[in-house]
């Protein structure tokens, strides 16, 4: 932004143009109208400091009568034409609120004018950088949570104008330790971004209406729990330009990350981490993996280099979703004689906030709720009810195999979600190895996708489990017919 910068709010919210200036850290005034409505929002140094508009209801007065913080007949006795601040010296003066108490109606008083501007869809804006909030009047809010709290309640239609382009990327942020307290669908979207991907990816993996998924994506945009990035250009040869990124070795090439994908023994082979890696290390080895060779970078190279791509990815997806968990990694672990479960609990990173016993049995329940209701779904031929059932049942409850079996058995109706569905089929059997019938489902996929070599396999190891399963046979003999 610069000095003399201007626009429409129709085209840049209230609350990006906040989150705009917060990050670059800018100074001055950012004037807004609308009609003859006027307010200005004062920044230092990015952050949001204090707030004034001409609305009748936004009057200091006008607050302090439907707060109820002070009786009516104190403030009849107040000047109609005094100043916001020279109606809290007179309160102080008279006793009826404490010096203390002024900041922090003064803060709630900001508050009360920010949320009913954020909410502004029409008008103008104009920075100007040079300005200056005069006196010594400041305010500090929580202008993160007004930003989230103020997107579940903007038209649905001016949020879908927010995602003009489909193919713009979405990235996770790591907080700190922020955690406001999110609706489940906002719950449910950030859990899916595992690594960087594209809107029209994750409104695909989200299973729920495509309204929905885009009010959660733009309220974790607005928290600053996501990140949106323009969607990068490809090169001549189908790929993007590469650039180094932490976690993935920049001198690595292609060819020579299939080859070592390929040839990986183990999980952590495959995400080129060592076994004592962290599950920070763990997850920054995956989103950097993923950044240089996620699919949809290579959507303009041949099908054989497509097909190869896509195989290495999932083989990345599946080992970061046994290793990204201390259970699951625990038992892996314990398969390959890697050291014990109590070990790798020192050694991993201890997460900023565990989940009580009662959080857990609460999600467990709702992951098994929506589990039923999925599933009565799909028997009223309701596909897309499902989908989101399911979807919300592997969210809340990703170590259950059934669960991630069913949404990746959903997810094989739609040839855009197939590879989706190869990543959930494969989670449900690296989580429960015996189970036949997701073998099966494997193998149907494949089917669908014309991999036919890879649906035999399936189900020959299906068949070593199961020797007699009627589906795996039936299967098997159909393809090598």
């Amino acid at each position: 932004m610069t000095a003399a910068n201007q626009g429409k709010l129709a085209d840049k919210s209230l609350g990006e143009l906040i989150r705009e200036i917060g990050q670059t850290g800018l100074s001055g005034a950012l004037r807004l109208s609308r009609d003859r409505a006027k307010a200005v929002v004062y920044f230092e140094k990015g952050a949001l400091v204090f707030m004034a508009s001409n609305i009748r209801a936004h009057r200091l007065l006008e607050f302090l009568k439907r707060s109820g913080l002070v009786d009516d007949d104190a403030l009849a006795n107040l000047s109609a034409k005094a100043t916001d601040e020279e109606v809290l010296d007179q309160l102080v003066k008279q006793g009826l609120i404490k010096s203390e108490q002024a900041d922090t109606i003064r803060a709630n008083h900001v508050t009360d004018i920010l949320r009913t501007t954020l909410l502004w869809t029409e008008g103008e804006w104009q920075l100007d950088a040079r300005a200056r909030l005069a006196g010594n009047t400041r305010v500090t809010l929580d202008t993160r949570r007004l930003l989230l709290e103020s997107v579940r309640h903007l038209p649905a239609a001016y949020i879908v104008s927010r995602f003009a382009d489909r193919d713009e990327r979405i990235e996770f942020v790591h907080n700190n330790g922020y955690a406001p307290n999110l609706l489940p669908a906002e719950g449910f979207v950030l859990s899916r971004v595992t690594s960087p991907m594209t809107i029209k990816e994750l409104v695909a993996l989200g299973g729920m209406a495509e309204d929905e998924t885009l009010r959660a994506i733009y309220a974790l945009a607005m928290a600053g729990l996501l990140r949106r990035v323009a969607a990068a250009a490809s090169t001549d040869d189908g790929a993007p330009a590469e650039t180094p990124s932490p976690g993935a070795a920049a001198s690595e090439t292609l060819e020579d990350f299939l080859a070592r994908v390929g040839q990986a023994a183990n999980h952590y082979e495959t995400l080129n981490v060592g076994r004592q890696a962290t599950t920070d290390q763990i997850k920054n080895a995956y989103h950097a993996l993923a950044r240089r060779y996620h699919p949809d970078r290579f959507h303009r190279a041949d099908s054989a280099l497509r097909s190869k791509v896509e195989s290495a990815f999932a083989r990345i997806a599946r080992a970061y979703e046994v290793l990204r968990d201390q259970s699951s990694r625990a038992a892996y672990d314990a398969q390959i004689g890697a050291k014990t479960s109590a070990q790798l609990t020192d050694s991993a990173t201890v997460e900023p906030r565990a989940k009580s016993a009662g959080e857990k049995v609460a999600e467990e329940d709702r992951a098994e709720t929506s589990f039923k209701k999925g599933l009565a779904a799909a028997k009223q031929n309701q596909p897309q009810q499902a989908l989101r059932f399911f979807a919300e049942a592997a969210s809340l409850d990703p170590r259950r195999a059934r669960y991630r079996a069913e949404y990746g058995r959903a997810l094989i109706s739609d040839p855009q979600t197939r590879r989706l569905a190869e990543i959930e089929l494969k989670a449900a059997i690296a989580l429960e190895a015996d189970n036949v019938s997701y073998r099966v489902a494997l193998a149907e996929l494949y089917k669908a996708l014309g991999l036919r070599r890879r649906a035999e396999g399936e189900l020959q190891r299906a068949l070593i489990t199961d020797p007699k399963n009627d589906a795996a046979r039936k299967l098997l003999t159909t393809l090598k017919n």
